[in-house]
Parts: structure tokens; sequence; C-alpha cells
């Protein structure tokens, strides 16, 4: 039984980050539209780009695992009614509100 546990806690660390990483793609789109999203909850803001394309919306957060750090710059390079090659990662799950992630624009 110990042996199950770890083997799921093991698969749970480093599957989903090897997953999100091999689920990367390289895509040309038409960007319509893009707006920053604040929260706050008990005096923590939070924020995230999103990126409203022809055929999907993409989110525009930092990621650890690429190690991009640079949000707004990427948003800012996003031009409106252009059509941008962009590298994405992760995968759209509308039930949890989850978007796949800009990582880089070309």
């Amino acid at each position: 039984m110990k042996k199950l546990i770890l083997v799921t806690v093991l698969i749970l660390i480093f599957g989903y980050p090897v997953s999100y990483y091999l689920s990367s793609e390289t895509i040309e789109t038409k960007v319509s539209d893009k707006e920053r999203i604040t929260t706050s909850e008990d005096g923590d803001i939070e924020s995230k780009f999103l990126v409203y394309a022809e055929d999907e919306v993409f989110e525009n957060t930092d990621s650890w695992l690429y190690f991009k750090f640079n949000s707004a710059d990427v948003q800012n390079e996003l031009e409106l009614g252009e059509t941008h090659i962009i590298k994405v990662a992760g995968w759209r799950v509308p039930f949890f509100s989850w978007y796949r992630n800009v990582i880089s624009v070309d």
C-alpha cells in the first residue's frame, strides 16, 4: 500500500510538469482582442492576461516550467487584428476555466 501511495505521489509530482511541457505546440492565429483580468480575495490581488484569437481563448501568465517571466511584454507584442505565430502549452478545460498558456510570440 505504501508503494502505491508513493508511486501515485511521484506521478503527480513529475507527471504533470512533463505532460504540460510535452503539450506545447506552435500555432498561427489572428488576435481579435486581449484584456487583463484582476481578482481580489482577502486583500490579495491576482491578475492574468487573456488573449482572444479566432478559434480559441488563451491565457498569458508566467510559467516556471518554461522560465517565462515576461507576460506583460508578451501581451504588448500581440497586436489586435494581426496574425501571430505563438507557442502555447497546456490544455483548454472549460469546466475549470483553464486555458492554454501563451509561452512566446514570434
